[in-house]
């Protein structure tokens, strides 16, 4: 895989009927490449992820243990942000319909961060409960790049879920996630520490970057629009 992540583009070619002759060309297509450390490397030179560290973390600047963040060898580990967090829970009449046309605000629910004893901070996640934050980086994504989130191994281990969508060539922003809990356990969510990596793929220059309700948000959570 070259470092370098670009997109290699196969030409046409044929196939044969089996009796000597020639049937349609196949299509062409793309080779997406993923890209590696060096390649990533590379892109925060731009601050496609601000603040941006350049090798894995395994601390907090205490001193304290933290679930890892920062640069993997294919991918970048990105943190929660401790400035919001939300419960998305029946907060207000039985039966509420979460509309992701018009979504009602008043649904979720703010809850405290909570300072640990070891110098750590997080937010309770409660049994069978989704919440929303935010990352604690910036994305600024190149028009020829996007993104595809997937939750740490050890939040999995605890029943919990990451729901992040792909994140387009020409995004910017703050990234709002979803992190679900499928236990019957409240769970600590932590700030501050590694909440998902974000695998960057190559996919060749757009013809028109992303422009949608998502773009430009800021650091605090975004709900659902339209």
């Amino acid at each position: 895989m070259p470092a370098s992540g670009r997109t290699k583009v196969l030409t046409p070619t044929t196939s044969s009927d089996g009796h000597g002759g020639e049937q349609s060309p196949l299509h062409s297509f793309f080779l997406i490449t993923m890209l590696n450390d060096k390649a990533i490397s590379k892109l925060a030179e731009n601050d496609i992820f601000f603040p941006y560290e350049g090798e894995k973390r395994r601390t907090l600047d205490n001193g304290t243990k933290a679930i890892s963040y920062g640069l993997s060898q294919s991918g970048y580990d990105i943190r929660l942000s401790p400035e919001q967090f939300l419960l998305v829970r029946e907060s207000i009449a039985p039966f509420s319909e979460l509309n992701p046309k018009a979504f009602n605000e008043r649904i979720p629910v703010k809850t405290p961060l909570i300072k640990g004893n070891d110098g750590s901070n997080f937010f309770w996640l409660p049994p069978h409960c989704c919440g929303l934050g935010t990352s604690l980086e910036k994305f600024s994504m190149p028009n020829n790049i996007m993104g595809i989130a997937q939750g740490k191994s050890t939040y999995a281990r605890c029943g919990v879920i990451l729901n992040v969508t792909p994140i387009e060539p020409g995004w910017n922003g703050f990234l709002t996630m979803n992190i679900v809990n499928t236990t019957d356990y409240h769970v600590r969510i932590y700030a501050n520490e590694g909440i998902a990596q974000v695998m960057l793929f190559d996919v060749g220059e757009v013809g028109q970057a992303y422009e949608g309700a998502y773009q430009g948000q800021s650091a605090k959570v975004h709900l659902a629009a339209v």
